[in-house]
């Protein structure tokens, strides 16, 4: 009996599954704060001019623009003249890990067309890499809000340590093998 799928097309499949929850986790599955509710409602104006900026809505812990609490500087937009908007910190990790898993959708599709062992083996060791940096993006790159309540905090970060986990073991794992089969 032959087989209709390779081994090599399952496991390109599997990278572009993980590359597709590398964009749904923060946005859809398990969204950070400002995804949490359905929209994009906890937008809060960025502080001018080195002011800190102040919502009662929203708890200081969770203002990621010119909060001392959680310690990152977040990007304005400037639009001729108008008011500048910031997100909270949350917002760009989910962003971030977007890109990411676009990058690894991308990856996918090139393992499939890799010729050669060493081809897919330098492509899964990047896999490994990314699966890194998607680690280090909620953590330590940008983070999340401070607050352990916060749903970024509570479900998204856990979420993407252990995709980012689990995606870092089959990737080093399936490079392994492939150096081995290319030796072997």
């Amino acid at each position: 009996m032959s087989n209709i799928i390779s081994k090599g097309k399952i496991l390109a499949l599997l990278y572009a599954v993980v590359g597709l929850l590398y964009i749904a986790v923060p946005h859809v599955l398990l969204p950070v704060c400002e995804y949490a509710d359905g929209s994009a409602a906890h937008r809060h104006a960025a502080p001018l001019h080195g002011e800190r900026a102040h919502d009662s809505a929203t708890p200081p812990e969770h203002h990621g623009a010119g909060s001392s609490v959680s310690g990152h500087q977040e990007p304005a937009t400037e639009h001729s003249g108008h008011s500048k908007s910031a997100h909270i910190v949350c917002f760009w990790t989910a962003r971030a890990e977007a890109g990411l898993g676009g990058l690894v959708i991308f990856g996918s599709l090139l393992l499939l067309f890799a010729g050669s062992p060493e081809r897919r083996s330098g492509i899964t060791l990047l896999f490994a890499g990314s699966a890194v940096l998607g680690a280090l993006t909620p953590t330590l790159l940008i983070g999340v809000c401070q607050q352990e309540s916060m749903p970024c905090r509570a479900g998204t970060l856990p979420a993407l340590l252990l995709l980012s986990g689990f995606f870092f073991l089959l990737a080093l794992l399936h490079s392994f093998y492939l150096i081995k089969y290319r030796k072997g």
